[in-house]
């Protein structure tokens, strides 16, 4: 059992011709890969997993189609058995989303609840819009009582996002989930090369989380 599960985002496990492998055991998710590497995190893996040519690499039509694809995935009831069996035999204590990752877990929340082990869930970059961030009345209740902490990480200059914004409206990644249970935190994206998952490769970003 790990005490913090890991929900990543978008294309983790497609490897990009000569430009990016396909993520590995920390799913992206290099602050915490030490934490991996000890067994007290471990990723819930739910991605589409292939190699794009060089051609497809360049192409936004395919970088939009796998994109399509996962969003699919989200949703797809195979995926959300799936992590409900994963909570069930971690028993984590903390989760923390990634972009798509926010998506899927929101969506497990209205389907399944949420296990009694959690106490903390850390969004960051989330492509959720805010009304997604609508809990059922016991978890209300839990967020009221302080038993369950939500914090949801965010940054407007975000290009992924805003690409998102574009075909689906809002993101909560980008101003704040607006919800009053719901702590909103501004986490500057400044690490270069890809923006978008600056949070979670920055190596302080784990002191917000646990």
């Amino acid at each position: 059992m790990s005490r913090i599960v890991l929900i990543h985002g978008f294309a983790t496990g497609v490897r990009y011709s000569v430009f990016r492998d396909a993520h590995g055991a920390d799913a992206g998710f290099k602050a915490f890969r030490e934490l991996v590497e000890q067994g007290d995190a471990t990723a819930f893996r739910w991605d589409i997993q292939e190699t794009a040519s060089f051609w497809q690499t360049i192409n936004p039509l395919y970088i939009l189609g796998v994109y399509r694809r996962e969003r699919a995935l989200a949703s797809h009831p195979e995926t959300h058995e799936a992590l409900a069996r994963f909570f069930a035999d971690e028993s984590p204590e903390i989760v923390i989303c990634h972009s798509l990752g926010a998506c899927l877990l929101l969506e497990h929340i209205r389907r399944h609840g949420l296990p009694d082990s959690v106490r903390r869930i850390v969004f960051t970059q989330a492509d959720a819009h805010p009304r997604e961030f609508a809990f059922c009345e016991a978890l209300e209740e839990r967020l009221r009582n302080g038993s369950l902490t939500m914090i949801n990480a965010h940054c407007p200059w975000d290009p992924s996002l805003w690409c998102s914004l574009v075909l689906n409206g809002a993101r909560a990644g980008l101003a704040g989930a607006r919800h009053p249970l719901v702590r909103d935190v501004f986490w500057p994206l400044v690490k270069p090369i890809n923006l978008h998952t600056s949070a979670i490769r920055s190596p302080g970003f784990p002191k917000v989380c646990v």
